[in-house]
């Protein structure tokens, strides 16, 4: 869908994603598929992926989203706020955000608990990356239910359908139920759906044009 989408940045061997789905491909019978999953993404070091997400309350977003080791996080919006870009230093522990573009005025020097960039249910930007997400569900999981609903193909990706809920009455993060999507090709999730304790709709994230092990350029997180 994004061919171009990582044109600048360099990537490791293809061997080693080839590596990483045989691994995932070889125990999804015989494993927790949201503990394999968490396996996977704890055995990378980066990751870039285009966000699609959309909820009843807001409008639809579409972001790049750019993931490095320990948690530097960047966003590339183009929905809503077209051109607008967003970085997070695990080290300083600050969101520097340019509203209008890389290079121009202003310049926001930002909390991650800022509600200027947290939405309706209080996301942070530092807490947004995929493993997070594999660690919510997991909590869920516990005392919770786990179904396999099955091989599904999305989008023309090969991928496995879970339901995960929590017990009645707990919720993680807002979410009491997740429906998952794990592409086949790395384990990590293509789709989550995620719903509240009375079974109302959240949102819908699609994870489209991933790539794994990205060598992104020195100053790309602190621009």
């Amino acid at each position: 869908m994004c061919a171009t989408l990582l044109f600048f940045s360099g990537m490791t061997h293809p061997a080693e994603n080839v590596a990483v789905a045989s691994a995932f491909s070889q125990n999804v019978k015989t494993t927790n598929l949201i503990d394999l999953s968490q396996q996977q993404f704890e055995h990378i070091q980066s990751y870039q992926v285009l966000l699609r997400s959309s909820s009843p309350q807001d409008e639809s977003k579409v972001i790049r989203y750019s993931y490095r080791k320990p948690g530097f996080v960047r966003m590339d919006f183009t929905r809503p706020h077209p051109g607008a870009v967003l970085t997070y230093n695990p080290v300083s522990r600050k969101v520097k955000l340019w509203p209008f573009g890389l290079g121009t005025f202003p310049v926001l020097n930002l909390s991650p608990t800022d509600s200027l960039i947290q939405d309706d249910h209080g996301h942070r930007v530092d807490q947004s990356d995929i493993g997070v997400l594999l660690s919510n569900i997991r909590r869920l999981q516990h005392d919770g239910t786990t179904v396999t609903v099955g091989e599904e193909t999305l989008a023309g990706r090969a991928t496995l359908h879970l339901s995960v809920t929590g017990p009645k009455g707990v919720s993680v993060d807002d979410v009491n139920r997740y429906e998952i999507w794990l592409d086949k090709s790395h384990g990590l999730p293509a789709k989550v759906v995620s719903y509240d304790r009375q079974g109302k709709l959240l949102e819908t994230v699609l994870m489209d044009a991933m790539v794994i092990n990205i060598q992104f350029p020195a100053d790309f997180f602190t621009p």
